[in-house]
């Protein structure tokens, strides 16, 4: 009989002592490295309808609901998940674009009052390290067994999350806002969402030359019918763009529509005509340097689409994002390129 009071009196000082040893608080860390620059990861954590796609909880469960509250994204925004008997309310509290989003919690089996933070940590131009912590509030002395378990258990979710972010990534399209992250040279997807463009048709051989001369003659005559004869603010009107539908390698020959997005109804001008770029998912790449050279960025780009068994349309537009009377230069000089993807 003594020796069992004697285990019972171990067993009962263990009880009321280990606790001191535990931490106070459910927290667990997760930490990735992702080849993408950080502002393409970023919409991902400040977006919660993207969050929602990829997140370790709901997303995977077909049974799950999902709910959000206006706005989708930046401080304010609010996601609420129902999936086998769990629950979750998540709000954006804080963001620093391309940097840091903070966030209180509700449920995810951590009570009230819990918070969330995502820090992206470049590691070059390309590549950031994603740090992904969760945290509790303080829990009371002899609940903090509970938070030993519940903190490597969740550490262990947040991982399988940023693998899913990952994956999710590589798969999906980025918005426009994500794909302005990435470096000149860097191939990505974009979801184009449509473009309305005033613009002046050319018809030129494939020389390089003739193509940017009329390129150029185009730009000039719409820009000034719209800034001076029109008077509409430069700050209503997008980069210049040339779309080219129709090329025949038989003749050499090219017809592109060389123009300016704009976002109010105008009176054409002779010789102009509005023209719909479509929505659609493109492949896209910044071209940094002369425009004699777009032609070696689009044939790397058709060759990254072939090694990821890509179709591609034959149309494809530039928009050009600066000019030669804005760096000092030509190398300096940045032309996106979108090309559509067939759909499957």
């Amino acid at each position: 009989m003594r020796r069992i009071a004697q285990i019972l009196i171990l067993l009962f000082i263990a009880v009321m002592v280990i606790p001191a040893f535990l931490s106070n608080q459910i927290e667990a860390s997760a930490q990735k490295d992702i080849a993408l620059p950080a502002g393409v990861i970023y919409e991902d954590f400040n977006n919660l309808n993207k969050f929602s796609k990829w997140e370790p909880w709901a997303s995977a469960d077909s049974l799950s609901t999902q709910e959000f509250f206006s706005p989708y994204k930046g401080k304010g925004a609010g996601y609420k998940w129902e999936s086998d008997g769990n629950s979750g309310i998540l709000t954006i509290t804080k963001t620093e674009k391309d940097k840091k989003v903070e966030y209180s919690l509700e449920g995810f089996g951590l009570g009230k009052d819990s918070e969330m933070t995502v820090e992206l940590v470049p590691i070059d131009s390309a590549n950031t390290t994603v740090k992904w912590n969760i945290k509790s509030k303080k829990i009371s002395y002899f609940s903090r067994y509970y938070t030993y378990f519940t903190s490597n258990k969740l550490a262990e979710v947040m991982n399988n999350g940023l693998e899913r972010l990952e994956k999710f990534l590589s798969a999906s399209a980025m918005t426009e806002e994500q794909a302005d992250s990435l470096q000149p040279g860097m191939i990505g997807t974009e979801q184009f969402e449509g473009q309305k463009l005033i613009s002046v048709l050319n018809e030129t051989t494939f020389d390089e030359s003739e193509i940017i001369t009329a390129t150029e003659e185009s730009f000039g005559l719409i820009h000034s019918y719209l800034v001076d004869f029109l008077k509409i603010s430069k700050a209503n009107i997008g980069n210049p763009v040339s779309y080219f539908d129709y090329i025949d390698t038989a003749t050499k020959e090219a017809k592109f529509h060389s123009g300016y997005p704009i976002i109010e109804s105008v009176k054409l001008g002779e010789g102009m005509e509005l023209i719909s770029i479509p929505a659609t998912t493109a492949l896209i790449c910044t071209h940094k340097g002369s425009y004699s050279t777009i032609t070696k960025t689009i044939d790397e780009m058709k060759a990254y689409a072939k090694s990821k068994n890509i179709k591609l349309e034959s149309s494809f537009w530039e928009e050009f994002q600066n000019s030669p009377k804005e760096v000092k230069d030509e190398d300096e000089l940045l032309t996106k390129i979108y090309i559509p993807i067939k759909e499957e």
